[in-house]
């Protein structure tokens, strides 16, 4: 792929294992649009890019914090901390509803049963 900067173009190689499914992606974009609605690849493929360098950059900012604290594990609180302090208070009241939601709904389930549950993708 062809990426161009402020003063020439350069060669940008991806890595197609380090982004997201652009199934998933696909679907995603496709409920946020009307029925009759269309996403050329392009589309796709650069919001494939943007939304997983996103996910990496909110995720370098609590590994960072995690380091601070010498934990090992990143919590929701963490996630949400993170984008505070990077500017994205727009998002911080619906994540955290729906990290109250999520815990809520997990209350009372084990965890061996939570973790089974997370690996089969529900």
């Amino acid at each position: 792929k062809k990426m161009a900067d402020d003063s020439s173009s350069q060669q940008v190689i991806a890595n197609p294992d380090r982004l997201l499914p652009i199934a998933n992606i696909s679907r995603i974009m496709k409920q946020a649009l009307p029925a009759n609605a269309k996403v050329a690849k392009e589309a796709k493929d650069c919001i494939q890019e943007c939304v997983t360098e996103f996910i990496g950059f909110i995720t370098s900012e609590a590994s960072d914090r995690l380091a601070k604290d010498d934990r090992k594990t990143i919590t929701g609180n963490d996630i949400i901390d993170s984008m505070r302090a990077l500017g994205f208070n727009d998002y911080l009241a619906f994540l955290q509803v729906f990290l109250e939601k999520r815990r809520k709904a997990l209350k009372g389930v084990p965890a061996a049963k939570r973790r089974k549950k997370n690996q089969s993708g529900s």
